[in-house]
């Protein structure tokens, strides 16, 4: 069996200098020698020069300001957070009352297919005519209860009782 190594030196094996360097490489089982590095030594300078008492209050001053701006950018970015987790919060909150008034108007919407299927099966004539017959005691009519008005007769009358109610009304 061979590798890869192994096929490259025997594919180029009509070349010498390639045969060769193939042997160059010497591989060691021993460990490479430890070599501990040189430690930096910590130098202590002393101040020669003296500051003044202004240039000591200067620093301070900068100092308390860096202070006072460490402090309040980290305020401010714990504000941010607690503004952005807030509104997460809100978001969540206002998302969950959604989907609750989503099902309130899912369950009203079938509650009212439910009642007006059940007002069409009241309003069927059928219905209608079990009503009348079973609860309020009517009858279907029967041919010799119908009676036929004619209307131009009735109309003349109705204008002569109005022309004689003017006449006595005059008199």
């Amino acid at each position: 069996m061979t590798n890869t190594g192994d096929f490259r030196r025997y594919s180029y094996s009509a070349d010498t200098s390639y045969a060769l360097k193939a042997f160059d490489n010497v591989r060691s089982s021993a460990a490479p020698a430890y070599i501990p590095e040189k430690k930096k030594e910590l130098k202590v300078r002393e101040n020669v020069k003296r500051k003044s008492k202004n240039e000591l209050l200067q620093e301070q001053r900068i100092a308390f300001v860096r202070v006072v701006a460490i402090v309040v950018s980290s305020l401010l970015m714990i504000a941010m957070f607690f503004g952005a987790l807030h509104t997460f919060a809100k978001k969540n909150e206002l998302n969950h009352e959604i989907s609750n008034l989503q099902t309130q108007l899912s369950v009203a919407e079938s509650e009212n297919t439910r009642i007006n299927s059940e007002l069409n099966a009241l309003v069927s004539m059928s219905m209608i005519d079990q009503y009348a017959v079973d609860k309020l005691g009517m009858s279907k009519v029967q041919a010799q209860q119908i009676r036929y008005i004619d209307v131009a007769q009735f109309k003349e009358e109705r204008q002569a009782a109005a022309l004689r109610i003017l006449e006595e009304g005059k008199q």
